[in-house]
C-alpha cells in the first residue's frame, strides 16, 4: 500500500483533471474501471498516460504498466470519493488550497495572454541590434565534400574517370573508397570550418585552405595527396566568411530583445493596472523607527550572521535615508550580498545606490569598483575599512 500511496503522490496533479471531470464516457469507448457511478473509459486512459511527462510514461509502459497506472486512477478516484463523502469539500484548508491554485492559474493565464502575447519586437529594434553587434553574426569559411580515398594516385585516378565517365560519385565512393568512416555514406564529410583540420583523413589545414580556394561547388578534383593517401573530392557547398544576413539570424535576435521588451510591457501594463485599480502602500507603517539609527548600526557590527546584518543595514537605510550611517549601510548592503552570499544582481543595485543617492560620500569610488571588479578579484579593502568607528 505504501508503493501505491508514493505513486498516487508523485501522479496526482497529472491525474486532477480526470477526478474534475468525472471521468465520463463516449459512446463506443470500452470501459476499462469503474468505481460507484464513475466510469473510467480506455480513450481517457490513453490521454492521461500520454499526458505525463516522457520520464513518468516510462514506467507505464506495456500492458502490465498501463494497468498498473489504471490501478493508480482507481485510487485517485476511490480517495476522492471518499474525502466528498467525509465532508472535505468543505474543508477550510481544501478552500484555501483551491483558492490559491485558482488565483495563481488566473494570474498566470493573464500574464500569458494579456502581456506575452501582445509583446512585439519592432523591426528597427531588431534592425539596430544587428547593426551594433554584427560581430555576433560573423562565420568562418566552410565546406561540405565527398571524397573517394585511395593508398595510390593510380586507384585514385580510376576511380575520378569512374566519376567523369558518368558514375554516381556516391556511389563509386562506397565502391572504391578505403575510408571506412565516410564509405558507406557515399564518402559525404559533412559542413567543416577550412580554417580547421580533419586529422581522421590526414588533411591538415593547408588541405583545407587549397580546396577551398582552388575548386568550385561541383567541379572533380585532381587526385591530392593528404597525410593518409589520395583522395578525389568534389565540394557539395562552398560558404564564404562574413556576416550572416539579417533574415538568417533575425529570429534569435528576437528571442534576444523579448525577454527586456516583455519586462518593459509588464512594467508600464501594471502601473497603468495600479492606477486603475487606486493600489497604493503605506510606507508610514514601516517607518515607526522603533530603534535609532546608533542602534541598528550597533546592531549589525556586532552580528556575524550576515542575513541579520543584512536587515539590520537595510532597516537602517529604510528608516534613515539621509542619516549619518546611510551610505556605509546602503554599502554594506552591497557588500555582504557580493562577498557573503554570492547574490550578484541585489549586490549591483544596492552599489548603484550608493553612486546614485550618496554622490558625496567616500565610498562612491569603493562601490564602483565592487560593481567593476565584481566575482573576479577579492577587493582591496574589507569589512572594517568601510564601517565609521566614530
Amino acid at each position: 500500500m505504501h508503493r501505491r500511496a508514493v505513486g498516487v503522490l508523485l501522479i496526482s496533479l497529472s491525474l486532477a483533471a480526470v477526478l474534475l471531470s468525472g471521468c465520463g464516457q463516449d459512446e463506443g469507448d470500452q470501459v476499462v474501471a469503474r468505481v460507484g457511478r464513475v466510469n473510467i473509459t480506455e480513450r481517457e486512459l490513453r490521454q492521461k498516460l500520454a499526458e505525463l511527462p516522457p520520464f513518468t510514461r516510462q514506467q507505464f509502459q506495456g500492458p502490465e504498466g498501463t494497468i498498473d497506472f489504471l490501478e493508480r486512477l482507481v485510487e485517485e478516484e476511490v480517495l476522492y470519493q471518499a474525502a466528498v463523502k467525509a465532508g472535505y469539500e468543505d474543508d477550510p484548508d481544501v478552500k484555501r488550497t483551491l483558492e490559491a491554485i485558482k488565483r495563481r492559474s488566473m494570474i498566470q493565464a493573464y500574464y500569458k495572454g494579456e502581456i506575452e502575447e501582445k509583446v512585439e519586437v519592432p523591426e528597427e529594434d531588431v534592425q539596430a541590434y544587428f547593426d551594433e553587434h554584427d560581430e555576433q553574426f560573423q562565420r568562418v569559411a566552410r565546406i561540405k565534400f565527398r571524397h573517394i580515398m585511395a593508398p595510390t594516385r593510380s586507384q585514385a585516378e580510376e576511380g575520378r574517370r569512374r566519376v567523369l565517365a558518368g558514375e554516381d560519385f556516391a556511389s563509386v565512393a562506397r565502391d572504391a573508397s578505403t575510408d571506412s568512416g565516410t564509405r558507406e555514406a557515399g564518402g559525404l564529410m559533412k559542413s567543416v570550418n577550412v580554417g580547421n583540420a580533419l586529422p581522421t583523413l590526414g588533411m591538415d589545414e593547408a588541405f583545407l585552405r587549397r580546396l577551398y580556394d582552388d575548386w568550385r561547388v561541383g567541379q572533380v578534383t585532381e587526385p591530392l595527396r593528404s597525410n593518409n593517401g589520395w583522395h578525389v573530392i568534389v565540394l557539395e557547398e562552398r560558404i564564404e566568411a562574413g556576416t550572416k544576413p539579417l533574415d538568417e539570424v533575425r529570429d534569435s535576435i528576437v528571442q534576444s530583445l523579448m525577454p527586456a521588451k516583455t519586462r518593459e510591457y509588464y512594467d508600464a501594463v501594471l502601473e497603468e493596472l495600479k492606477d486603475q485599480h487606486r493600489a497604493e502602500i503605506n510606507e508610514g507603517a514601516f517607518r515607526t523607527k522603533p530603534r535609532t539609527e546608533e542602534e541598528l548600526f550597533t546592531l549589525a557590527q556586532d552580528t556575524d550572521d550576515p542575513l541579520e546584518r543584512l536587515n539590520f543595514y537595510s532597516e537602517l537605510v529604510f528608516n534613515y535615508p539621509d542619516g549619518d550611517h546611510a551610505a556605509e549601510a546602503q554599502f554594506m548592503i552591497g557588500f555582504i550580498h557580493a562577498e557573503e552570499l554570492n547574490n550578484e544582481a541585489p549586490a549591483r543595485n544596492a552599489f548603484r545606490r550608493v553612486i546614485e543617492e550618496y554622490p558625496d560620500s567616500d565610498l562612491v569610488d569603493s562601490a564602483q569598483w565592487m560593481m567593476d571588479n565584481m566575482g573576479s578579484e577579492e577587493p582591496p579593502f574589507e569589512e572594517s575599512d568601510v564601517l565609521s568607528t566614530d
